[in-house]
């Protein structure tokens, strides 16, 4: 079997009080050559989704100032 793309994906849920949360959602794709190393593909999407991930997350709290 030949894996040609691989996609992966995240969420996080935050609580914002009073009954009400925020999700945080983040997927890559990425193509894979043929002879491409697919343990060495999925470690290097893995940790680009983990930092979009942070980013995104980063960026909500700063937007509703609970990040300095």
């Amino acid at each position: 079997m030949m894996i040609r793309q691989l996609t992966i994906g995240a969420a996080h849920t935050i609580n914002l009080g009073n009954y009400s949360s925020m999700r945080i959602e983040a997927s890559i794709t990425i193509d894979l050559p043929e002879g491409d190393d697919f343990e060495l593909a999925k470690e290097r999407a893995q940790t680009e989704l983990r930092s979009l991930l942070e980013e995104t997350l980063d960026r909500q709290k700063r937007d509703r100032g609970e990040l300095i």
